[in-house]
């Protein structure tokens, strides 16, 4: 998450002062880009809203009696909290101006689903349930797609 919240601000700011690599970016898109950053974080507060056990490191929480949560935005897709931070890199950076750190977003991206994939793989094995929330809830960040 370092280098989405860190690095991809930083690459927009060496763009625009230093690098001059983007063009400017159009009013609308930039509206666009501020639209879609203050979207992600609404869909990051409504998964934090509706499930208790969201935490940094992910492990089950057997002496929080950790659940599979299935309500609110988790009846969507099975990571809204994950959902909402490509929103929000992609945003900012449209927002900011740069378009060269619209297409860095892409690595924090690229890691943020591999960190799914490892994340429910200990999820399957520690938390009771979560294989079945898996086969209600088909799709992990983008309904339809992914």
């Amino acid at each position: 998450m370092v280098s989405a919240f860190v690095g991809v601000p930083a690459i927009a700011a060496f763009d625009i002062f230093h690098w001059h690599v983007s063009r400017h970016v159009p009013l609308p898109l930039a509206i666009f880009g501020l639209a879609l950053f203050t979207a992600g974080w609404v869909v990051i507060a409504l998964a934090l809203r509706a499930n208790a056990f969201a935490v940094t490191v992910v492990r089950a929480q057997p002496e929080r009696m950790h659940v599979v949560v299935d309500t609110g935005p988790y009846c969507v897709v099975r990571h809204p909290m994950y959902a909402g931070n490509p929103m929000v890199t992609l945003g900012l950076s449209l927002w900011l101006g740069s378009y060269v750190a619209a297409l860095c977003a892409i690595f924090p991206l690229a890691l943020l689903m591999l960190r799914i994939v490892l994340e429910e793989r200990l999820l399957r094995r520690q938390l009771p349930g979560y294989s079945d929330y898996v086969k209600r809830v088909r799709y992990r960040l983008v309904p339809g797609l992914w």
